[in-house]
């Protein structure tokens, strides 16, 4: 183990010394920022050491720092960029907004949108347009509860659903809070399962007090150990005949891997399913869908009898944000017309094909997962199995991801994602791979591997 640490730390010297090198504009503005924003950024996942980049401008798959540096960017900031940068179909409709305004009551534009999604989600009798991931999710789970009068949750270890309190727990493979503040009283009605523990599952089930099993179809959190076809129709099978619902959190598989989400992808219809970052392919926004007798638990009509969850915001329909969502989803039923899904899924399995031929060039075993335009690594001889790699060692991906930056490739040391949007391109694919060779070059990785 003190190897490991002797190795590690100098490695880490090495990659900082680069780092901080090529980024000077990014460590004085830092130091400004923390003086401001808490910890210099507007949200944990934005922050690394030895500090951050800061971006000035991005086009198509690229973006640009403070200090002019040019990256292959596949962070995307944080997956919503499915379109890439400044996508003109984009550009062009938030363009219109100022001729009528932005905020309108009851703008005809959100019955468009979920008239559109309607036609491209399965589950989507009804639609709830909503301002964010997060807010979907507590929206989601607060018509579940209200359908079915129950109040307890499943949802299913390493799969993270969003910012509420209740849902900050148990993101790794152990039944812990994430961080201070969520007390035990929040996650006291959030029960947890293994996924693919059907008996485990059914344990919790028969308790007669579960409302919704959530469900990422994606298990991207975890590192996209994803499920089959059966396996969620189970799920689902095993949710109703306990008197719960099947709610999806497409967040990040949504129109990411089909243009009708997951659940086309795995032909597989919930009854509520949660939608946001690429929906709008950058701007804010998010909805919920679903069954309409379980969204009428939403209707302030009151068409029919029975409970009524409360759910409203002021930035629901803004309309930067539903001309966005139209623009989208217009162009990803195109993509899905000639071809561009299969496309971008194929440029995804070569950079993991391609990363994983790199390592193994240089000695170190490595292993890949990939689902549609989404890939992570995992550096390990072990099995390539879930319960092998999520006790990996994260520090030393971390730092591969660090020393990526150095070669001109945008990914956030502590996510280990590689985002694909439909806007990279094979030289793409090609630099990325390419970097990823100098960088094994330059550091020596196999002193921590």
């Amino acid at each position: 183990m003190a190897d490991f640490d002797n190795a590690y730390t100098g490695l880490t010297t090495d990659i900082h010394a680069v780092y901080r090198a090529q980024t000077p504009a990014s460590a004085a503005l830092h130091e400004r920022a923390s003086k401001a924003l808490v910890g210099g950024v507007s949200g944990t996942v934005r922050y690394f050491r030895p500090y951050p980049l800061y971006m000035q401008s991005g086009n198509g798959s690229h973006t640009v720092d403070l200090d002019g540096n040019d990256y292959v960017d596949h962070f995307l900031c944080g997956a919503c960029l499915l379109l890439g940068h400044r996508n003109p179909e984009i550009m062009q409709a938030i363009a219109k907004t100022p001729e009528t305004g932005s905020l309108l009551l009851n703008d005809k534009l959100s019955v468009d949108l979920a008239e559109l999604i309607q036609k491209m989600v399965p589950c989507a009798e009804r639609v709830r347009l909503l301002n964010s991931g997060t807010e979907a999710v507590m929206s989601a789970l607060r018509f579940a509860r209200a359908y079915t009068g129950k109040s307890k949750v499943v949802k299913f270890y390493g799969t993270y659903h969003g910012q509420g309190d209740e849902m900050l727990f148990g993101l790794n493979d152990k039944p812990k809070r994430l961080g201070g503040g969520i007390t035990e009283e929040a996650v006291s009605q959030t029960a947890m399962a293994h996924f693919g523990d059907f008996e485990a599952l059914a344990d919790i089930l028969k308790q007669g007090e579960v409302a919704a099993v959530l469900v990422d179809p994606s298990m991207h959190h975890c590192g996209l150990w994803v499920g089959t076809n059966q396996t969620y129709a189970q799920i689902k099978q095993m949710a109703h005949d306990a008197g719960a619902v099947l709610i999806f959190d497409e967040v990040i598989s949504g129109f990411r891997i089909a243009a009708g989400g997951a659940q086309s992808y795995f032909d597989i219809t919930p009854d509520l399913a949660i939608f946001g970052k690429a929906f709008a392919a950058g701007e804010k926004i998010g909805a919920v869908v679903g069954r309409e007798e379980i969204m009428a638990v939403a209707d302030p009509a009151r068409s029919r009898p029975g409970p009524f969850a409360y759910q409203s915001g002021t930035g629901n329909d803004v309309r930067n944000s539903v001309t966005a969502a139209l623009a989208a989803l217009k162009t990803y039923q195109r993509f899905d017309q000639n071809g561009g899904y299969q496309r971008v899924s194929d440029l995804a399995d070569k950079l993991g094909s391609g990363l994983q031929k790199t390592f193994a060039d240089h000695g170190i075993a490595c292993h890949f997962n990939q689902l549609g335009p989404m890939v992570r690594l995992f550096i390990t001889d072990g099995p390539h199995t879930y319960e092998h790699c999520t006790k990996l060692d994260p520090r030393i991906i971390n730092l591969f991801h660090l020393a990526l930056l150095t070669e001109g490739v945008l990914t956030i040391p502590g996510s280990n994602d590689f985002f694909l949007s439909f806007a990279h391109t094979n030289d793409d694919i090609n630099l990325v791979i390419a970097a990823a060779g100098r960088v094994l070059d330059k550091f020596d990785f196999k002193t921590i591997t």
